[in-house]
């Protein structure tokens, strides 16, 4: 543990402890304040003008672009606060930075694990935290799922939006199928606690969105590891998840009338929807039918949400946003992509960045994530940053490796302008 905290003591320290506690302070959010942190997050990244001008590429240009006409289509809607449109318009490009900026400054493969980690852990704490509060209080009988944040007393919280928090705690069981070099058992009885009470949280939120994510991400993960160990590593992988099943076959009941599954397996029991994704592929059918009649977008009032960030995109903001963020989305894949060949030499980096990617897509596929929740999509724009920036750093080495001459030269010039 002590060598744990000198590891995050000395990132912080090169990032900059301001950097990292504001950081925190927005994926916390007490009081729906985080704003504040990302205005002061702003001031920080745009002062930094030789770091952004070396990193102005299409990803950043797409991000850029979306902002901009998400944030001047938000500003004609009455209903609108201009603080809202300025969160729109701004800190989107800002928080891919921000990415960036962390990832430039970890000095190992390994310690990405950690940041990317962290990040998800912390945005989870306020809806952990409230979640466990009202089941200490009320228990699983009550069926009112809107909860109310901690810091918000009686103001409730939709059980969609309280459960997109624990998106990312959704893939510890991924993470915990690999074997990390250092902090290993710690690491994992300490996660894997926190999996647990995260899964109680989604059970009283009724959440079917994040069970399915936390079953997809693990089996996927589960399949995308398997080749990437030695014979001797998936058979102990192999004897862990017979023991595990075994373990929970045994002591956990899955009776849908049972007190923990109480909201859960009524939303189960009662719904007719279920085959339809909640009714959501309806609307996902009007809504790109809507793309070719409607281009500019249409009410709300039509059929409700798209229950799709792109598709609802598209029905507050028009086709040119929904198009760019479509690019973007496909270059966000290949990206990940690129970034876990870089990383095969570390499976737990490349079962993080695989796991954490698929969740967050998974969720933008079901929910209207731009309106709803506009801080998942800055966080994963955070780790799409990170994973960029990382590519950048991979890909300086592999010329380096090709050509030492000539990186040595273009180094030199590069410092030369910044100097001058």
């Amino acid at each position: 543990m002590k060598v744990l905290v000198n590891e995050i003591m000395s990132f912080s320290r090169s990032v900059g402890f301001h950097i990292v506690a504001l950081l925190a302070f927005f994926l916390i959010d007490p009081y729906q304040k985080n704003f504040l942190a990302g205005y002061l997050l702003t001031a920080f990244i745009y002062l930094k003008k030789d770091f952004i001008l070396r990193r102005v590429d299409i990803d950043f240009v797409l991000i850029q672009a979306f902002a901009i006409i998400y944030g001047l289509f938000s500003f004609i809607d009455p209903e609108i606060y201009p603080q809202t449109v300025i969160f729109y318009g701004v800190f989107p490009p800002v928080f891919f930075l921000l990415g960036r900026f962390f990832m430039s400054k970890t000095k190992r493969v390994d310690d990405m694990f950690l940041i990317l980690f962290a990040v998800g852990l912390l945005y989870s704490v306020s809806a952990l935290l409230s979640v466990t509060i009202n089941l200490k209080s009320g228990g699983y009988g009550n069926f009112d799922r809107a909860i109310p944040m901690i810091w918000n007393g009686t103001k409730p919280v939709k059980a969609t939006l309280m459960a997109a928090f624990f998106t990312f705690n959704m893939c510890i069981p991924a993470l915990a199928l690999v074997q990390l070099k250092k902090f290993n058992i710690l690491f994992k009885g300490i996660t894997l606690l926190i999996f647990v009470q995260s899964l109680l949280c989604v059970f009283r939120l009724g959440s079917r969105t994040q069970l399915a994510i936390f079953l997809i991400t693990t089996a996927l993960t589960l399949f995308f590891i398997i080749p990437k160990q030695s014979l001797n590593q998936n058979v102990r992988l192999f004897l862990l998840l017979v023991a595990s099943t075994v373990l929970i076959y045994i002591y956990i009941p899955f009776d849908l009338d049972s007190d923990y599954l109480s909201t859960m397996g009524q939303r189960l029991q009662n719904s007719d929807n279920t085959g339809s994704a909640g009714g959501r592929t309806m609307r996902w059918t009007r809504s790109i039918e809507n793309l070719f009649t409607k281009p500019l977008g249409w009410e709300k009032t039509e059929f409700g949400y798209s229950h799709n960030m792109w598709l609802d995109v598209a029905r507050t903001h028009g086709v040119i946003p929904f198009f760019i963020l479509i690019i973007y989305s496909v270059r966000s894949i290949l990206n990940t992509r690129k970034a876990i060949r870089f990383s095969k030499m570390s499976l737990p980096v490349t079962v993080i960045l695989f796991s954490f990617v698929l969740a967050a897509n998974l969720m933008f596929f079901v929910e209207p994530v731009t309106e709803g929740i506009f801080s998942f999509f800055l966080v994963y724009l955070f780790i799409q940053g990170f994973i960029r920036e990382y590519i950048q750093i991979m890909e300086q080495k592999t010329i380096k490796k090709a050509n030492p001459q000539r990186f040595e030269s273009d180094v030199k010039k590069v410092e030369t302008e910044t100097i001058s």
